[in-house]
């Protein structure tokens, strides 16, 4: 670990130094790869500002804590530091232990240019089953087509495919916009 103390209106003195070293350190079994720290230890009137600037290859950390007293700064920083860093590791994880996407899938059909929908589009009412972490899973995905179209061409498209709803881009504001079908069977319009 690499750590450079700065200190501005404040001597800094070895015991400040050490005292921040064996802080940081707690950060160790956190962030595996090798450490660049930087701190910044301020006094500006009663105030004891320490900022905590930590880099890694994989994040990049940093805090910053005002009290009374600079080691009390220092500590509260390094806590709010190594939860961001316990954050970061446990988001890291979650990733590595979603199952892999298999190479053997087949590709998504091509999107006909005529603006009709693929026939592999239904209407579906149930949540997606929940993958890893109760994140749900994307089992499908829509292919909207590049062409504009009027609001009108739209609303065909949506009674001829049966969908719930139907994604555009209006060809008047070349935005995308969203056509749903409401419960009494009337069209609602999404318009950013």
């Amino acid at each position: 670990m690499k750590l450079e103390v700065t200190g501005r209106h404040v001597d800094v003195t070895p015991a400040l130094r050490a005292f921040t070293r064996e802080k940081v350190g707690k950060l160790g079994k956190w962030i595996d790869d090798p450490m660049e720290v930087h701190a910044i230890l301020t006094v500006e009137k009663r105030r004891h500002i320490a900022e905590i600037v930590v880099r890694s290859r994989n994040v990049d950390l940093s805090a910053r804590e005002v009290t009374m007293d600079m080691y009390t700064s220092i500590g509260e920083c390094v806590d709010k530091l190594e939860r961001q860093a316990k954050k970061h590791k446990e988001k890291f994880e979650t990733r590595r232990r979603r199952a892999p996407v298999s190479r053997g899938a087949p590709a998504p059909p091509e999107d006909p240019g005529d603006g009709s929908t693929p026939a592999r589009n239904v209407k579906h009412r149930n949540l997606p089953s929940a993958g890893v972490d109760g994140i749900p899973r994307i089992v499908r995905t829509n292919i909207v087509p590049r062409k504009p179209m009027s609001v009108e061409e739209a609303a065909l498209q949506v009674k001829e495919s049966g969908l719930d709803f139907f994604v555009f881009r209006n060809e008047r504001s070349q935005e995308l916009n969203v056509l749903y079908v409401l419960k009494d069977g009337t069209l609602g319009l999404i318009e950013p």
